[in-house]
């Protein structure tokens, strides 16, 4: 996905600068141009561009819709998973704590025994921290990124070399 701030620049604003060059006066922002949605429909957002967008107005969520305010149109996104922790075995949303004691004890009351499903998390269940998404079919193909075409690739043998 690529998107751009567009920033509404009050009459007689002029930017600030810190030491390392960070405008440490940014004017408001106005809202979000869309230039495409990328190549799959899937997208997981960050819980903290989710937070500073509600807090902004550009994002609404009701019930498993996530609705990206962007221009030229809203993006609608079902939320497949949302932060927190999630059994692999079942796919059930598990307790939070600090400690993942809460998911383990799910693993081992449910699931004792039965190898994670997913050898990259041995433990049986997974933490998220971020929005697992999916772009309504018919936005995506209206906004994704449409591919360069490749040049053809040539194989050349060392025998063919050899013999010129």
């Amino acid at each position: 996905m690529l998107m751009k701030r567009v920033y509404k620049k009050p009459e007689g604003w002029e930017k600030e600068v810190d030491e390392n060059g960070n405008c440490t006066n940014p004017p408001p922002l106005d809202y979000l141009s869309l230039a495409h949605t990328g190549i799959e429909p899937e997208q997981n957002f960050s819980t903290q561009m989710v937070t500073g967008l509600l807090t902004d107005g550009l994002v609404t969520i009701e019930g498993d819709v996530l609705t990206l305010n962007v221009e030229p149109e809203p993006l609608i996104y079902k939320i497949v998973r949302q932060p927190g922790r999630y059994c692999l075995h079942c796919g059930e949303k598990l307790a939070d704590d600090q400690t993942g004691a809460l998911a383990r004890l799910h693993i081992a009351m449910q699931h004792n025994g039965v190898a994670s499903p997913d050898p990259s998390n041995p433990s049986g269940y997974v933490a998220l921290n971020h929005f697992a998404c999916v772009l309504d079919s018919a936005q995506h193909e209206k906004f994704r990124a449409k591919g360069v075409a490749r040049a053809p690739v040539f194989h050349v043998r060392k025998a063919d070399v050899e013999k010129h």
